[in-house]
């Protein structure tokens, strides 16, 4: 398959063969899944998940990444009960469902309250861990306290993972709001100072379809040689 030099974005601008030709099409709905049936995820499943966000690159190999995955109901409940105050108290998000009766909440709110709501019954909730590492930026004299994890390397893991938990069925979304209580959830479960938490993504088989993203297209974003400059 060939594209015609004026088609840059075209999926299909390799001229040998389709090595992969389900790539595109998973990629292409990769989207945040909230509502998750509380069925357990097979180990073998979770297995293929993980070894795909190791196959990521990193820089000099290092792959200093670690993964926690909270399956007893005990850490995912205190897990969900952090995470639901957070929401609440960052973003107004009331943990309380009476308190939103008679509001208009549009389908993207309606998401996020069932996430509060039955964090706890996700029947996995993995914690992407990074290895602490300064930014080049940050000067020596200026690296006081725990260095933050390695963003950089982490997030190709978890996009590998949010990519494996498509292809075989299953929903996901990665949130960040563990950064508001990160010093309780790295004492809560022994997670050592030389890594911190990157992200925390809830895992499970979904109950809304895996249908495709709408997102604006490449073209509409990229500039080419100087910013603002389009082709």
């Amino acid at each position: 398959m060939t594209a015609s030099p004026s088609s840059p974005f075209d999926p299909g601008v390799d001229s040998g063969p389709e090595l992969f030709p389900d790539f595109f099409k998973h990629v292409g709905q990769v989207r945040a899944i909230r509502r998750l049936r509380p069925d357990p995820v097979p180990r073998k499943m979770l297995e293929q998940v993980l070894q795909a966000g190791v196959q990521a690159p990193s820089g000099q190999n290092q792959q200093p990444w670690k993964f926690l995955v909270l399956e007893d109901k005990p850490s995912k409940r205190w897990f969900a009960d952090h995470y639901g105050a957070a929401m609440e108290n960052r973003f107004g998000l009331s943990r309380d469902p009476a308190k939103r009766s008679g509001k208009k909440i549009g389908r993207q709110l309606r998401a996020m309250f069932y996430q509060i709501d039955h964090l706890h019954e996700a029947p996995v909730i993995l914690l992407v861990c990074g290895e602490r590492d300064w930014p080049f930026k940050v000067p020596e004299p200026e690296r006081v306290g725990l260095a933050p994890p390695n963003y950089g390397a982490i997030y190709p893991c978890v996009q590998n993972i949010l990519l494996a938990c498509r292809a075989l069925g299953l929903g996901a979304a990665l949130t960040t709001m563990h950064q508001v209580f990160d010093e309780a959830l790295s004492a809560q479960f022994s997670i050592p100072d030389d890594y911190g938490v990157v992200v925390a993504i809830p895992i499970g088989f979904p109950l809304g379809r895996l249908g495709p993203v709408t997102r604006k297209p490449a073209t509409t974003q990229t500039f080419f040689n100087r910013w603002g400059e389009q082709q």
